[in-house]
């Protein structure tokens, strides 16, 4: 199985979208919860210090004039059981603030899009709120940190797994980042269980912490067409 589209010379990108704005919760949660969750997907979780990895993050761009909002929870994924590379992502949930492109992802991607109100800031103090008619799911927000960041260019390419089996699609997330350690004591992260949405009760039963929080003002997002035989 590839685990890179830099392994796809001929791989083309249905959506590339620029200057991106984008605030990413990065955490860990129970290993042995989401070993469960993806031996059903025929994945591994990748692992660091015995703590699977997960990202939760919130971006705003516009596509061929339209402009939306997107957030995504992933988690990060091996393709073998030791667990020690980040060799991609599986996407259990995703929301989209349009009806049409949440329609349009799951019609025409297979991908676990529904319609969600989301809102985000990219500026100190950042934060992600996600909400659901009129339930609030989730919100996030940084304390204002007492140390500057650290700045780096930083660029992931590689597939994304979509659940049930139903194939995977290769992406590009690329730009100038900052980093800002998630302060427990003093950032705020707010979560609420779902009828609609498991990924939630999920994130709650696995004890997800946030660790790291990533921010970017200009930063590159691609996908590909969607590949229903997730070997190819």
């Amino acid at each position: 199985m590839r685990n890179s589209n830099a392994s796809n010379p001929t791989l083309k990108y249905v959506a590339d979208l620029y200057n991106v704005k984008e605030v990413t919760l990065y955490g860990t949660a129970d290993l042995s919860f989401w070993e469960a969750v993806l031996h059903k997907e025929n994945l591994f979780p990748y692992h660091e210090v015995d703590k699977a990895v997960l990202l939760i993050s919130a971006m705003d761009a516009k596509w061929r004039g339209f402009k939306f909002k997107e957030f995504v929870i992933a988690v990060g994924v091996c393709l073998n059981e030791n667990g020690t590379s980040l060799d991609g992502y599986f996407l259990p949930h995703a929301f989209n603030s349009s009806k049409l492109l949440a329609f349009s992802e799951r019609v025409f991607f297979r991908t676990p899009y529904l319609h969600g109100n989301i809102r985000l800031e990219n500026k100190l103090p950042a934060s992600i709120k996600l909400q659901d008619r009129t339930e609030v799911l989730l919100h996030a927000r940084m304390s204002i940190p007492s140390t500057p960041p650290i700045v780096e260019y930083l660029e992931w390419k590689g597939p994304i797994f979509l659940p049930n089996n139903r194939g995977k699609f290769f992406a590009v997330l690329a730009g100038e980042t900052e980093i800002y350690p998630f302060l427990p004591e003093t950032d705020q992260f707010e979560i609420k269980p779902s009828a609609r949405h498991r990924i939630f009760q999920q994130l709650i039963d696995s004890n997800f912490a946030g660790s790291v929080w990533s921010l970017r003002n200009r930063s590159r997002h691609a996908k590909s067409k969607t590949y229903k035989d997730i070997s190819e």
